[in-house]
């Protein structure tokens, strides 16, 4: 990758305790952190990791896995606002992103997929202090375009954080290629090593900074 991209993770309780100033000194710039989950959970690393990965220097976003059935958009928000409150969230330099996948929203329909994530993005959007950002979406090329009714609403006004792992390219989901539009996340790997993380393989990620 060339000098407009910059290394970034994205971990969770999985990867245990991280030693974040080794992982700032491995080159490791950016990191989105598990927040929360559907309406009631928390990753119980979260707000540790959030307090030792800013003060390594780290710049960090924090996301929600989306539950499209278990738990209604205004839970969830609420959820998401009230892990939001632990730590010091600034909209300044802090992003927000909504993990969208298949497992745990099996018994969704891609309509019900879509309406329910719009309905979760516009209370953020409307939100006193959210609203000032835009929130990313992360999900696959495949599960998006299959299992999203994703040409239900303009998806493409949030700013995507694409899963396609082990391709020299990845494939935009048809919200964002239909609107002329790229990743500035991209995870590439599921499998990475990185110095500071011994407890298990991280997920390994591109960022756009121009």
């Amino acid at each position: 990758m060339n000098s407009q991209y910059e290394k970034g993770i994205d971990v969770s309780r999985w990867q245990g305790t991280i030693d974040w100033k080794k992982v700032a000194d491995s080159g490791v710039k950016h990191a989105f952190i598990k927040m929360s989950e559907g309406g009631t959970y928390t990753d119980p690393k979260f707000a540790e990791n959030f307090k030792n990965a800013s003060n390594a220097g780290i710049q960090v976003n924090c996301y929600h896995y989306f539950r499209a059935v278990s738990s209604t958009p205004q839970q969830q928000f609420d959820n998401i606002k009230k892990n939001l409150s632990y730590v010091g969230f600034e909209t300044s330099k802090n992003w927000l992103g909504i993990d969208v996948q298949s497992q745990n929203n099996e018994g969704a329909t891609p309509e019900v997929m879509a309406d329910n994530l719009h309905a979760l993005l516009d209370l953020i959007s409307k939100d006193d202090v959210l609203s000032c950002q835009a929130t990313y979406i992360y999900c696959s090329p495949a599960y998006w375009d299959s299992g999203v009714k994703w040409d239900k609403y303009d998806f493409s006004i949030y700013p995507l954080w694409i899963a396609n792992w082990n391709v020299e390219t990845p494939r935009i989901p048809l919200s964002w290629k239909n609107s002329g539009k790229s990743w500035t996340w991209w995870q590439y790997s599921s499998k990475g090593v990185v110095e500071g993380i011994t407890e298990n393989v991280v997920d390994l990620d591109w960022v756009k900074t121009s």
